[in-house]
């Protein structure tokens, strides 16, 4: 849906839409050109909705990673359970949600990459995270299809656990990511804020000072800073009229 503003790619400023979505050559989320409260509700949002993906991938990843890794411990009771049919249904019980759902996005993004033919991130991030999410759904479900050489103790080996863990990784980034973007928004804008609304233009329309809004002022134009006011813009100031 339009907002009427122009949004840009933080690392391509030449991409320029006049709707919020994601840059066509890098599938990061545009940002608008102008500050406003709706855009940083928007970004917000955002964050937010980055953040609950992370806290239940990160949920879920944990337990899968530990089972993933109990063989590395010598004691015979943690072998058995790396071994066992229930910790590789559970593995794969846990990643498809992690996979699924908190990963979704980025697999939207890594197809638009692959239609548009602008391969970036995603495209790495979302064929890695496939690749070993359905290796592993076919070797749970379809065991027979893999020949015999690349059975391991009659099993077939499967990597939910470097799916779930890749997803957290990357959730991690975006979020510290858009933290970072919002705190420099919010800088941006207070700094901006501290420009005055009005200037006040000599000689105006009536001979003498006119208070003019801060778009309204051209270049070209004198104004007068009185004492104790702030600039409205920057420009050259006037030795003689500063002596007047």
């Amino acid at each position: 849906m339009e907002d009427g503003a122009v949004h840009t790619c933080p690392t391509h400023p030449e991409v320029r839409l006049d709707q919020p979505g994601t840059c066509p050559k890098c599938g990061m989320a545009l940002e608008p050109l102008t500050e406003s409260g709706g855009d940083a509700d928007a970004e917000n949002a955002e964050l937010r909705d980055l953040t609950r993906r992370l806290g239940l991938a990160a949920a879920l990843a944990l337990p899968v990673l530990l089972l993933a890794m109990a063989h590395l411990i010598p004691a015979r009771a943690y072998q058995s359970l790396a071994d066992s049919q229930a910790s590789r249904w559970l593995q794969f019980a846990l990643t498809t949600p992690v996979v699924g759902w908190a990963a979704r996005q980025f697999f939207t993004r890594g197809w638009r990459s692959l239609v548009t033919r602008q391969l970036n991130l995603f495209t790495l991030i979302t064929s890695g995270v496939g690749a070993a999410y359905l290796f592993s759904a076919v070797a749970m479900l379809a065991p027979g299809l893999f020949p015999h050489s690349m059975r391991h103790g009659g099993q077939v080996d499967i990597y939910f656990g470097a799916a779930a863990v890749m997803v957290v990784l990357v959730l991690l980034g975006q979020v510290l990511e858009l933290r970072a973007r919002c705190r420099t928004s919010s800088a941006i804008k207070a700094l901006l804020d501290l420009a005055p609304p009005a200037a006040r233009r000599s000689p105006g329309r009536a001979g003498g000072d006119e208070e003019i809004a801060h778009a309204g002022v051209q270049v070209g134009d004198l104004l007068r800073v009185v004492p104790g006011a702030k600039e409205p813009v920057a420009g050259q100031a006037d030795s003689c009229a500063k002596n007047r």
